[in-house]
């Protein structure tokens, strides 16, 4: 019987280095001319070696701070009065139907929410629908209306509407000229300046009735994305809402004539909350 053989000893594999095309070493430059002390870093020289490591911040350190933690508790505290603030606009009920947003700011244009509102419920209680509403006889209209004022310019608006969505309706990436103008934040001789400029496009600028009031609506509400950004109303109810919008979303102060500006602080906040709310927080 054959003695068992001695099991042979497995190939040493080579080591192979593997380089990523995304994740290159950088060659290291010939510092042979330059001796170890010569080598200076200079404030601007970037710092990439492994020796240096950014600050990273002391969760624990801050959390064992008591002037931090009141700072920490005022700030959340204050930031949720803030949302519970939020301006409640008919817009954002029904930004799912752009024809019932602009509905409802032809009753609101010029006209108190406390009594357009209710005027609005009633014309969708009636005429739910475009097709509805554009066959609407103009007297019935006309005396669910005339309380609001304009009675018979505002009925007649609410059907040209309805009719305009039933023939040539809004389409997504459709963009028609708009009436009216606005304004804008524009780069002049290195610096920032407001200046006056055509409304932009919108696939519902021809629709009857589509002002700026109407579009800024549309655009703040309808459009989804981040288009409310660069909305720049001048209706004081839309002006609360952006600034409300801004603060919560993008914890940025908002100013109707210059746009975005710093972040927000604790005295902008309560500042905010109590404007919105119509009376003081108490400190």
């Amino acid at each position: 019987m054959d003695p068992p053989s001695t099991p042979s000893k497995p190939k040493r594999t080579q080591c192979v280095r593997l380089q990523s095309r995304y994740f290159s070493t950088p060659k290291r430059k010939d510092t042979t001319s330059h001796p170890p002390s010569q080598l200076v870093l200079s404030p601007s020289t970037p710092r990439t070696t492994s020796c240096f490591f950014e600050p990273k911040l002391d969760i624990d350190g801050l959390l064992s701070d008591p002037s931090f933690t009141a700072f920490y508790e005022q700030f959340v505290s204050s930031m949720l009065d803030l949302f519970y603030a939020k301006p409640l606009l008919i817009q954002e009920y029904v930004s799912h139907s752009p024809w019932k947003v602009l509905v409802a700011v032809t009753l609101l244009n010029k006209t108190a929410g406390q009594k357009a509102i209710p005027v609005f419920f009633e014309v969708m209680e009636h005429w739910p629908t475009p097709a509805a509403l554009a066959e609407a006889p103009l007297s019935l209209l006309f005396e669910l209306l005339k309380d609001l004022g304009l009675g018979d310019m505002r009925s007649q608006r609410l059907v040209d509407i309805s009719q305009a969505f039933l023939s040539d309706p809004p389409q997504a990436g459709i963009l028609r000229p708009s009436p009216g103008r606005t304004t804008a934040l524009l780069l002049s001789d290195d610096s920032i300046v407001v200046k006056d400029v055509k409304y932009p496009p919108t696939p519902i600028s021809h629709i009857p009735g589509c002002g700026p009031y109407a579009l800024d609506s549309y655009r703040i509400f309808c459009t989804g994305g981040d288009e409310w950004r660069s909305v720049r109303p001048t209706d004081k109810e839309l002006v609360k809402y952006l600034q409300w919008r801004w603060a919560v979303e993008a914890y940025r102060k908002w100013d109707q004539t210059s746009g975005p500006g710093d972040s927000i602080d604790l005295d902008y906040i309560r500042n905010l909350t109590a404007s919105l709310t119509k009376h003081p927080i108490a400190h």
